[in-house]
């Protein structure tokens, strides 16, 4: 029994290790985290008023607190996504492959609530001009 009990620690350590640095995408841990769209422009060197200048951004990207990287998501073909996190503030940053100009520095600032998803709609520059 003993055996079973360490066991199970040795589990729920490796688990909640996983919390912090994994896709976290869709589990709700916390009971909080963001939920929300993202969106990438311009896509064409010149926007016009009867055609979006803006379109949804599928990309993979890290949650982080100081330097600190906290958590990982991905977005869908639509731009949508879902992480779970402490109630906090925070900085959403692209994967350095995303495909934009200088995607590793551009960050956005987020604050998660103490309740339920906070929705967000995060914009990044693709730097076409």
């Amino acid at each position: 029994m003993r055996h079973r009990l360490l066991g199970l620690a040795s589990l729920s350590i490796v688990v909640l290790g996983c919390q912090t640095t994994q896709p976290m995408a869709g589990i709700d841990v916390a009971g909080t985290g963001l939920e929300g769209v993202v969106r990438r422009g311009p896509i064409t060197p010149v926007c016009r008023v009867d055609e979006p200048c803006d379109a949804p951004f599928a990309a993979s990207f890290e949650v982080r607190t100081e330097q600190r990287v906290v958590a990982r998501f991905r977005s869908d073909s639509n731009g949508l996504f879902r992480v779970a996190l402490l109630a906090g503030s925070y900085s959403v940053v692209p994967d350095s492959s995303a495909p934009l100009l200088g995607a590793s520095h551009q960050t956005q600032p987020v604050v998660v609530g103490p309740d339920g998803l906070t929705h967000v709609e995060l914009g990044f520059d693709t730097g076409i001009r």
